[in-house]
């Protein structure tokens, strides 16, 4: 497996122990998760699932920002807690997770119940030069000295002319402008929002970037195998984060830096100040949530990707595609088991296969989804022209394969197998039939009819009738 490491700029092949530890920044608790988390969510999920289809134990871990700028600045606009507010948007967050197959993490530490150790972890840097203190509103701030951290950009591949240029604020407290806050001394609205904790320091609360240092390590040790997050998050996030590790333990803290790329709407990153934010649950409104994965993936995830409805509705005709075939496979089967038809061998399984090996190669080759899907329709298209001619033995085989890959891209995960006729019921289709061909069809639509009560939409095709749930 290959992939593209953002610290060495190239594909390198994963070489990974049984048990894979991955890290991913997850939202800061201040509003509604929007489609860009939503891609960064689905993949990481997706090679996660990967992962495990191939034998891995995948330790995963994602993050909870509970407390920050954001977060303060919307508990005093409108009279609540900082705690109050992260609570409620990590539970629609979950809420949304859920609708797109997204399986929660191994673990999801938050800031708040981390302070104590992100606290020890300042006092370390401090203590061996990579950090300063400075006065602050209501105590001290610390900095973290870029230039104590000779390999700082390389992560970014920023020049220094680059990371000073993307330094807007300068603080004239700091002694380098590349600098950036460990620890911050509370201000007033922080202490209005209920946001501040006791410190060496005084009262106050982390900066953004040492929170992803600290649980990292707590929870999956240094160094860990992959660490994952949105491409906007290299620089600064990203870049803070190593340095930070590095001072602390003193090795490369990641093996394999990976991101995602963005969402665009209409060519343009989405962005409050151009007012083009589309949230999880307002396109949920209206498309259901596989189609929403669906279209996550249909992109390469170093790739943009531009949102509009129009792409979604491809997406769903897409995705309607393929389960489709996975009803056409399971109706035959039900239909086989139901009135104990035997079918020779067509010899199917072979090709089954080579569909199989195709998908996997594809997700292998720096998971490349789309080239992936590409697979899953052409085996779809097989399945299609061959499913009334394939034995009970080779459509349960096709309909395992198939299931087994929709399941790696987080597809079809609520499936409901179509159930076996009882005798009675067999009978009833036998007697649909015949009224059918004796044009009886007051008969045929009554019986149609006490299926569809029973949960049941009764199909005609060539070969006879067919069933599935009604859904």
């Amino acid at each position: 497996m290959r992939m593209f490491n953002t610290f060495t700029k190239k594909e390198e092949e994963l070489k990974l122990d049984k048990t894979v530890k991955i890290y991913v920044c997850g939202i800061t608790a201040y509003d509604y998760s929007h489609i860009g988390h939503a891609r960064t969510a689905v993949f990481f999920d997706t090679l996660r699932r990967f992962l495990e289809f191939k034998g891995h134990k995948v330790v995963f871990v994602q993050n909870f920002t509970d407390v920050d700028d954001k977060i303060v600045h919307r508990a005093v606009k409108e009279g609540k807690t900082q705690r109050e507010i992260a609570e409620k948007f990590i539970g629609e967050y979950f809420k949304d997770m859920s609708a797109l197959n997204v399986r929660k993490a191994d673990y999801h530490p938050k800031v708040t119940d981390h302070i104590r150790d992100i606290i020890d972890a300042v006092r370390k840097l401090v203590e061996k030069g990579y950090a300063y203190e400075v006065e602050g509103e209501n105590g001290r701030d610390v900095y973290f000295h870029v230039p104590s951290f000779p390999s700082y950009g390389k992560l970014s591949g920023f020049s220094l002319e680059e990371l000073n240029r993307h330094r807007i604020e300068p603080d004239p407290r700091k002694k380098d402008v590349k600098d950036f806050a460990l620890w911050k001394s509370a201000k007033e609205e922080d202490i209005r929002a209920k946001a501040v904790f006791d410190s060496p320091w005084g009262l106050g609360r982390p900066g953004w970037h040492i929170e992803c240092s600290v649980m990292s390590a707590k929870y999956l040790g240094v160094p860990f195998d992959i660490h994952g997050g949105g491409k906007d998050l290299i620089f600064p996030h990203h870049e803070n984060e190593r340095a930070q590790s590095y001072a602390l333990f003193g090795v490369e803290p990641v093996r394999y830096w990976i991101h995602n790329d963005f969402v665009t709407i209409g060519g343009e990153k989405m962005s409050k100040s151009l007012g083009n934010i589309v949230r999880i649950r307002d396109v949920l409104r209206k498309f259901d949530g596989e189609v929403l994965r669906y279209f996550l993936i249909s992109a390469h995830y170093r790739s943009s990707l531009d949102y509009s409805e129009k792409a979604l509705e491809r997406a769903k005709k897409s995705y309607n595609s393929l389960k489709n075939s996975l009803e056409l496979l399971d109706m035959e089967i039900a239909y086989l088991k139901t009135f104990g038809e035997n079918r020779e061998s067509a010899n199917c399984n072979a090709t089954v296969d080579s569909f199989f090996r195709r998908f996997i190669d594809a997700m292998n080759d720096d998971m490349n989804t789309p080239k992936a899907l590409a697979v899953l329709h052409e085996f779809s298209s097989f399945i299609n022209k061959n499913v009334s001619a394939m034995s009970l033995e080779e459509l349960e085989y096709c309909f395992d394969r198939l299931r087994q890959l929709c399941w790696i891209l987080g597809l079809f995960e609520n499936y409901r197998r179509i159930p076996i006729l009882s005798s009675e019921l067999a009978e009833l289709i036998r007697e649909r039939e015949i009224a059918r061909k004796e044009r009886n069809f007051e008969k045929a639509d009554a019986i149609r009819n006490k299926f569809r009560d029973m949960g049941y939409l009764l199909i005609d095709t060539p070969k006879g009738t067919r069933w599935k749930l009604v859904r």
